[in-house]
């Protein structure tokens, strides 16, 4: 009963009998709704409905009043609660039941030594002296001593409890950054804005980082720059890497260059429209599937960061750091896929194929040409061989049955 909701009032509650009342009276919950508001209006029939609600508040007013009374003379309401809550907060919830409505009542909680709050209070060894006193199981336990401890063992799981919801808003509001922009992203694939100025930063950052990670100079690493040069831009013969010794400086700005002239070039060979609409299908594909894959690379890192704790490292700040490379790491890889897949495209010939019809005994006499176009008629086919049933000796001469040699597949 400690959640939320309508307080216990002594005697009873007449806007509630009043509500029923009018309902047997054939009121609909729209009138009666509009008969309990406080809205001005003209309406007549409005205004008799809460002329009718008021009276029957009244009547029942009266019949309450006397009831209550009965029940403050009895001692008011009393609560009797089965358990102590972890939460000190449901206990007084369910002790204001009543007294909210400013009514005198009692409450009272019985907590048994089994009880999830006495084994975190410890109640193994009060249990263990009862034992060795020889007391009766049913013998109740009415100490200050006790009841104080046990709003320790409350204040206790209460800041346990805490700092668990704490340290989930810590990790939420990483991975709410990280939403904030990829939504963001979204929004402006989801809303038709022009990705070209997006498409041509991605392709210049790319060439920048791509650089970055290679030796050049030394040229360690130049066949494989190749390849990747080749696989992500589509670009061969870089006159930069022909040189025994690279400058790259020369060679980015030969790369991002070349990589625009590209882009340029497909937005010729496939249009510029439907350039701009694959664009977007594009980087929404790519965008989504990166994102649940980050998602669920978060949810593995969340499970095993609190081993960080171990090594005197604070786990939520772990989780930052390790969780910002990551999403870093994701970007990067959207836009390596968007890149190499809109440099890389290529646009589809259309191909007509001609449907043809193989029909059994067919000749070229039921092929006739009506004004220079093809027109094919067609024959019915009759079996004219006996039927043969599944479970028959099959007629090649296996010795099994149809239906386990040649009519398995028919």
């Amino acid at each position: 009963m400690a959640g939320r909701g309508t307080d216990i009032m002594l005697g009873g509650n007449s806007e509630y009998l009043a509500r029923e009342e009018m309902k047997r009276l054939k009121y609909t919950d729209e009138q009666i709704e509009d008969a309990m508001a406080f809205n001005e209006t003209d309406n007549k029939e409005i205004l008799t409905a809460r002329e009718k609600f008021r009276t029957l508040v009244k009547k029942y007013d009266d019949e309450i009043k006397e009831e209550k009374e009965k029940v403050i003379a009895s001692g008011g309401l009393k609560i009797i609660g089965t358990e102590r809550h972890e939460s000190r907060r449901i206990d007084n919830q369910l002790r204001g039941r009543s007294g909210r409505q400013g009514d005198i009542g009692e409450s009272k909680f019985y907590i048994g030594l089994d009880d999830d709050l006495m084994k975190i209070f410890g109640g193994d060894m009060i249990t263990n002296v009862y034992n060795t006193l020889g007391a009766d199981e049913d013998m109740p336990i009415e100490s200050k001593i006790i009841s104080g401890a046990v709003e320790k063992a409350q204040k206790r799981v209460e800041g346990k409890n805490f700092s668990i919801r704490k340290h989930v808003l810590q990790y939420d509001d990483v991975m709410n950054t990280q939403r904030e922009i990829i939504y963001a992203q979204r929004k402006q694939v989801l809303d038709g804005h022009n990705l070209k100025e997006s498409i041509m930063n991605m392709i210049i950052e790319l060439a920048q980082t791509l650089v970055d990670s290679y030796s050049v100079e030394e040229i360690v690493n130049k066949d494989s720059l190749k390849e990747e040069i080749r696989t992500i831009f589509g670009l061969e013969n870089m006159e930069s890497l022909q040189d025994k010794k690279i400058d790259e400086k020369r060679l980015l700005e030969e790369l991002t260059k070349k990589a625009l002239a590209r882009y340029e070039e497909k937005e010729q060979e496939i249009g510029e429209s439907d350039l701009r609409e694959l664009e977007r299908v594009v980087m929404l594909k790519v965008v989504d599937q990166k994102w649940m894959d980050h998602i669920d690379a978060m949810d593995e890192l969340k499970d095993g960061i609190g081993l960080r704790a171990y090594g005197q490292k604070d786990p939520v700040v772990q989780y930052r750091i390790e969780g910002t490379d990551m999403f870093d790491q994701m970007v990067y890889d959207i836009h390596y896929d968007v890149v190499k897949l809109l440099l890389n495209i290529q646009k589809q010939t259309e191909i007509r194929r001609a449907e043809t019809a193989r029909i059994t005994n067919a000749s070229l006499e039921n092929i006739n040409s009506v004004n220079g176009n093809a027109e094919q008629t067609h024959v019915t086919v009759k079996n004219e061989e006996p039927k043969i049933g599944r479970n028959d000796s099959c007629p090649c001469g296996s010795g099994k049955k149809y239906k386990n040699c040649c009519g398995r597949n028919q």
